[in-house]
């Protein structure tokens, strides 16, 4: 069995692709090491890692506000700051791995462990049209990137592409946790692996908390918006009061950083911090989403159509992917509360759509929940 190092960040809620990877090894007999946030600490020593910790520059710091997509210090270094590639050559250096997975958006990072002697896997969470957007992300980040790689005497970067899109092809690996049939590349590179979206896995809860009556008949529409923050107290209050009114059951939930004291919720609505996926997305009939990656992904490993209203970042990129196979209903983030409610109206009257959710549920299960990933970084150490 082989000892392997993750490299991860803060990214969005659910189930993250790096400690969803990190489970699939240890289940294996590995030994994973994770450097990653201090919130992440306990979901990687409960899925059996070791947990080390960042360095405080690379930490989310909650005293500067809530919204991490304000905070442009806190993602500069993050992606392209100095500390995290440190700590890396630090945990490297006392305690060698078999091989390095890094998040494939902390570029200097990704360029860090390039420079030293383990291979490199680089972990894809987005579609390649947005990290390969360069319009999107333009220059940033690209001359703290090239000064890193001066500094390590590595060959420069060529500017033809995003830097998330050079690094990734100088990895000798890019595990991409999207499903081939979502993802949006023209041609792919020989080091790509698609090894599809890695689910929650079922929990004992049987959901007889859930207020309503399990017998009810009426179409589940669930409603989940990102469980970082994004300002999304008004979007949620919209979904709400156009669900309140229709004949369906609905249940929304919060995530932690959305208290739901923080919002007017009609009584007929189910509104909770967290409900395990697994738990109710079976009955599902129709999920309403900010389409973050992840809640797009697990809603159509379950056959369950969207309604994607995107509230920023990879989102709206997300919605219209959706939208163009036909398994989802994209809507501007400024949808009105009429607006929402004659799409959620159609998408539960809409077979074609339904089925085009169950197309992608068959293409997802085909991918066994990440096990194409553990398989390739097997070879990659073998």
């Amino acid at each position: 069995m082989a000892a392997f190092l993750i490299v991860t960040w803060q990214a969005g809620g659910g189930v993250h692709p790096a400690l969803g990877l990190a489970r699939l090894l240890v289940a294996r007999g590995h030994e994973i090491r994770v450097l990653a946030p201090r919130i992440l600490e306990e979901q990687i020593e409960t899925a059996g890692c070791i947990w080390r910790p960042i360095p405080e520059e690379a930490e989310f710091d909650l005293t500067a506000g809530r919204a991490a997509d304000e905070q442009r210090e806190y993602l500069d270094e993050t992606f392209f700051g100095v500390a995290l590639p440190a700590a890396l050559q630090a945990e490297v250096r006392s305690n060698p791995p078999a091989a390095i997975v890094v998040d494939a958006l902390l570029a200097t990072t990704v360029s860090t462990a390039q420079a030293l002697e383990p291979p490199v896997a680089a972990l894809v969470h987005t579609l390649r049209s947005f990290h390969g957007d360069d319009e999107i992300f333009g220059s940033w980040g690209r001359a703290q990137v090239s000064a890193l790689r001066g500094r390590l005497a590595q060959d420069p970067l060529e500017n033809e592409e995003t830097i998330f899109v050079e690094l990734q092809r100088r990895c000798e690996l890019e595990l991409v946790a999207i499903p081939a049939e979502f993802d949006d590349r023209d041609s792919l590179d020989e080091n790509v692996v698609h090894m599809g979206w890695i689910t929650e896995q079922p929990t004992a809860t049987t959901g007889s908390e859930l207020r309503w009556d399990q017998a009810d008949s009426r179409p589940l529409v669930v409603v989940g918006l990102s469980s970082t923050y994004m300002h999304q107290e008004g979007l949620m209050e919209r979904i709400l009061a156009a669900l309140s009114d229709l004949p369906v059951r609905a249940l929304a939930t919060t995530g932690p950083e959305l208290d739901p004291s923080e919002l007017r919720v009609p009584e007929n609505i189910e509104l909770r911090r967290y409900v395990s996926h697994p738990l109710v997305l079976p009955q599902a009939a129709l999920m309403v989403t900010h389409a973050g990656l992840g809640t797009l992904m697990v809603s159509f490993a379950y056959g369950v159509p969207c309604i994607c209203i995107p509230l920023g970042r990879d989102q709206p990129l997300n919605a219209a992917r959706a939208s163009e196979l036909g398994a989802g209903i994209a809507l501007p983030r400024d949808a009105g509360i009429d607006a929402i409610r004659a799409a959620v109206v159609g998408a539960l009257d809409a077979k074609d759509l339904r089925a085009e959710a169950r197309r992608l549920q068959l293409a997802i299960a085909a991918y066994r929940n990440g096990s194409r990933g553990v398989t390739a970084l097997e070879a990659l150490v073998a």
